[in-house]
């Protein structure tokens, strides 16, 4: 994933970085988000809410372990 500089700086990242990230599209992300699979993100604005890349790298780590013990 390209992750700007700044993202990178700050450990946050939007919606659509996100989702790229985790490999799903962003109305995937949003869904997961309102079902609570993906913890919710911080809300800057009425219109710009970032999520921390540690949290999306422990759901990958949590998802993938799942997947392994399905196996």
């Amino acid at each position: 994933m390209n992750v700007s500089k700044i993202e990178r700086h700050s450990g946050v990242v939007r919606a659509r970085d996100a989702a790229l990230f985790l490999g799903i599209g962003e109305s995937t992300f949003w869904r997961w988000v309102k079902e609570g699979r993906i913890v919710r993100g911080t809300r800057l604005s009425a219109r710009a809410t970032v999520w921390k890349l540690a949290d999306l790298e422990r759901f990958l780590e949590q998802h993938f372990h799942e997947e392994q013990g399905a196996a």
